[in-house]
């Protein structure tokens, strides 16, 4: 059920009772279809993903001269690592978070049912 549990429109469904449309919403996502939670950000005017922020590692970032500098000028790919450990980040310091799995799914980490 993961897929249909979670769809954007089921995600809706489950956050209309948990978070005011007013509220900063941040979806930690692997999804590379910008597109794909659209109608999210229609609800949440606010809801964001990190591609939203891809500047904060573009060439001529902050961050990416850093790394530079910090690897004798060799680039360091903006990749599904980095990617995993800003979500992470973001995550922690959020005032609610919301998961996966034993929320929107009952298809749990360890199997159907097992949260």
């Amino acid at each position: 059920n993961l897929d249909a549990d979670t769809s954007v429109d089921r995600v809706i469904e489950k956050l209309g009772d948990q978070i005011d449309t007013s509220r900063f919403v941040y979806i930690a996502t692997n999804e590379r279809d910008p597109d794909y939670f659209r109608a999210l950000k229609d609800v949440y005017q606010r809801a964001y993903t990190l591609d939203d922020f891809s500047e904060l590692w573009a060439k001529d970032s902050l961050w990416y001269n850093e790394t530079m500098e910090l690897t004798g000028g060799n680039p360091v790919e903006f990749d599904g690592y980095m990617r995993s450990e800003v979500d992470t980040e973001v995550s922690l310091k959020a005032k609610k978070t919301i998961e996966t799995f034993g929320f929107l799914t009952s298809d749990c980490k360890d199997g159907i049912n097992t949260c």
